[in-house]
């Protein structure tokens, strides 16, 4: 037995053992962190657990049977104990085990002792709020497959309940918890992931006339029970209520919070008393989170069918509402068949729940939609005090705050949008929007690759990322990134829309024509208007005007009649511009200062070309020096970049050199974004300076060398 047992040890059988195992323990660490940051499947760390486990005893038997020689591995008994170097590997295996352990120990000690808060973009553990909770999506313990939409709708109603508790700080939405459906990840992982104190699972059961439901509220930092309860009461809408009720009260009791009078009488309200109506009502809601123009349409026939069935449903109202806004802004619902069905549904909705966090966010949406922005800032508000933990009113209110440059004030409500709902891609592409207009670059590029890896099939995130890269003077990279996102979603109207116009940004017209006339094809109600950007490339002023007529008509948004404006100096027609450009900026022939906002620089430089060009040269030239002032704390081409609005008013005021200079700066730091806007009627004056038609031919050789590396490299990969 003595010799057997040396034998191991000269054959560094045991070295090969701790070898391998401290081997096979760190790849398990190093996968368990791989796992979430890769996004594998929650066995990937399983199935390599399985292969290490087979592979040691293969290992002991290749240490035991053969020897590592340096003319290669040969079988031990091929090998002349006066020839064998196993001591020489058994030093070789000394030093690997010291090394191994090395690493182990400092994995170990930045696992447990670094924060993470201090690392760039660490973002692996979300921080825990004390009043937090995570809904994971109840089981359905019936035998019936169709009665999964009944237990997800009770889960649903319960999340929608505590998102307007005041005394809860965070309740995840359902977004995010669709992840967790079918996890085996232990509620610890899922507590520290979503940053929540606490976590209620449970299932459901509906037999007959009867519906059983167990719940149970565990604690996400140990494991324990908080509280759990099981209800076993007769199917009415009255009962559904009645329960979920009284687990929203457990809940907050659980988590030591106090429910208002307010609070505790709107949890006692019955929605309906219709148990079809109900279910149709659910049935609306699982097909509009799906946002398609098909699933759109059948939430709007399920909320309609609800409203058939019970007339007084306010939420039924408020869904059918919200399904007519998606499919004016997902599919080709006009806007003068969609904002007056809106209205309509809401005011009802309303009239029959006045205390509704999620009616008033429906509101504020369609108000947006509608570019009442004052109305859509007082629902937003209004919807967040009455439903704080609602994701979509922060979401919303947000992005009503980046419509009206308000960016620093939006960022927040994206953040809170992002950590009451962290999986929604709408959310990441509207913090990673909210961050390029600040000037935030990196950051928001991290967010979007980061939501890309997440939600590979979700096409905003392409759009977002080929903006970015077009205003920083990467047109063919941009191009590049549309069409990658055209490949996951050929129809998408924003993808189209932007590959028409970087065509142009590559100076292909043909091509963007071509692309126009499909988009107006597939979106005869949305897609008109793209093509004055066309017109403006061919210098064809007149049918810009005329185009841009017809959509002021339909879209009187500010930055419509500004566009406006600017085509009607270009074509010659002062006099109609002036009425424009005086209404978005009162008092411009008056005495009083006029502010020169950074995201808001171009209105003022074309109100003071106006004056320019009705003789008010002094008033026109102190505006004009606001603008060059304003223009030094904001970045050329990032977020809301001022492009070049400078080399314009060097050029309105004659001079030559300094405009000549401005452009020279503005293509050195990546500016080409409507390059073509340099032929425009108003730098008619510059074509006889050489340097100026330099930086155009340099332009133009540019924008040419990036249309062919685009072409060279179309269907290569991103990633």
């Amino acid at each position: 037995m003595a010799n057997f047992f040396d034998e191991l040890k000269r054959r560094n059988v045991f070295r090969v053992a701790i070898a391998y195992l401290i081997v096979a323990w760190l790849l398990l660490q190093v996968g368990d962190t791989l796992e979430s940051a890769l996004h594998l499947p929650d066995w990937a760390n399983t199935l390599v657990a399985f292969f290490l486990i087979l592979g040691f005893p293969l290992a002991l038997f290749f240490a035991w049977a053969y020897e590592l020689t340096p003319e290669g591995l040969k079988k031990e008994t091929d090998v002349d104990r006066s020839e064998s170097v196993t001591h020489k590997t058994g030093r070789r295996l000394d030093f690997i085990i010291i090394g191994v352990l090395v690493l182990a120990v400092v994995y170990f000690a930045s696992d447990r002792f670094i924060d993470e808060s201090d690392m760039p973009n660490g973002d692996t553990q979300a921080v825990i709020i004390s009043k937090s909770i995570a809904v994971l999506p109840f089981r359905n313990r019936s035998n019936r497959a169709e009665d999964a939409f009944f237990v997800d709708g009770i889960h649903d109603d319960i999340l929608t309940q505590l998102a307007k508790l005041s005394s809860l700080e965070k309740v995840i939405s359902r977004t995010s918890m669709e992840q967790y459906r079918e996890t085996t990840k232990p509620l610890l992982q899922i507590g520290r992931e979503l940053g929540v104190a606490a976590i209620l699972e449970g299932g459901v059961q509906r037999a007959g006339d009867r519906v059983r439901i167990n719940m149970q509220l565990i604690d996400a930092a140990t494991d324990e029970h908080l509280w759990a309860e099981t209800y076993d009461r007769e199917i009415s809408v009255e009962n559904l209520f009645a329960i979920q009720s009284e687990i929203s009260s457990e809940i907050v009791g659980a988590l030591h919070g106090v429910l208002t009078d307010e609070e505790t009488a709107r949890l006692k309200k019955v929605p309906t008393t219709n148990l079809e109506a109900y279910g149709e009502y659910v049935l609306g809601r699982q097909e509009i989170a799906k946002r398609t123009a098909n699933e759109l349409y059948r939430a709007k026939a399920h909320f309609e069918k609800a409203i058939e069935l019970d007339p007084d449903y306010a939420l039924a109202y408020a869904g059918l509402a919200d399904a007519i806004g998606f499919l004016f802004n997902y599919a080709d619902l006009s806007a003068d068949e969609a904002h007056p069905q809106r209205q309509a549904a809401i005011d009802k909705a309303l009239a029959l729940d006045p205390q509704s966090g999620e009616i008033y966010a429906t509101l504020a949406n369609l108000k947006g939609d509608q570019f009442e922005y004052d109305e859509q800032e007082k629902y937003s508000r209004k919807a967040i005090e009455l439903s704080p933990n609602y994701a979509s009113a922060h979401f919303w209110y947000a992005m009503n705050l980046n419509a009206n440059g308000r960016n620093e004030e939006a960022l927040p409500h994206n953040l809170k949008a992002l950590e009451l709902d962290p999986m929604a891609p709408m959310v990441a592409f509207s913090l990673a929007t909210t961050l390029w207009r600040l000037g935030r670059v990196e950051e928001s590029q991290t967010t979007l690759l980061k939501g890309i890896g997440q939600h590979p099939q979700f096409p905003n995130f392409y759009v977002e990322m080929a903006g970015q890269m077009s205003a920083l003077g990467h047109v063919g990279n941009a191009m590049s990134w549309i069409y990658a996102g055209r490949r996951i979603a050929p129809s998408q109207r924003r993808l189209l829309a932007n590959e028409c116009l970087l065509y142009l940004q590559l100076g292909d017209d043909q091509s963007s024509e071509v692309c126009y006339d499909s988009l107006i094809d597939a979106f005869p109600n949305r897609g008109f208007g793209w093509t004055v950007e066309l017109y403006r490339f061919r210098s064809q002023y007149q049918e810009a005007v005329d185009l841009f007529e017809q959509i002021a008509n339909r879209y009187p948004s500010s930055n419509v009649r500004v566009r406006m404006a600017w085509d009607y100096l270009n074509n010659g027609q002062p006099d109609k511009a002036r009425p424009i450009l005086q209404d978005l900026v009162p008092g411009l022939y008056g005495a009083e200062e006029i502010i020169v906002m950074p995201d808001r620089i171009r209105i003022p430089i074309l109100a003071a070309y106006m004056l320019y060009i009705d003789g008010r040269v002094d008033r026109a030239n102190k505006l004009f020096d606001q603008a060059l002032e304003t223009m030094q704390s904001v970045h050329r081409t990032r977020g809301r970049g001022y492009g070049a609005w400078d080399v314009f008013i060097h050029t309105v005021r004659g001079e030559k050199q300094k405009a000549v200079s401005a452009l020279r700066e503005a293509l050195d730091v990546g500016w080409r974004e409507y390059w073509w806007s340099l032929r425009f009627p108003v730098y008619d004056s510059m074509q006889e300076e050489p340097e100026w038609i330099e930086l155009l031919n340099e332009i133009e050789a540019d924008i040419a060398d990036q249309r062919r590396w685009f072409e060279e490299h179309k269907d290569d990969p991103l990633f």
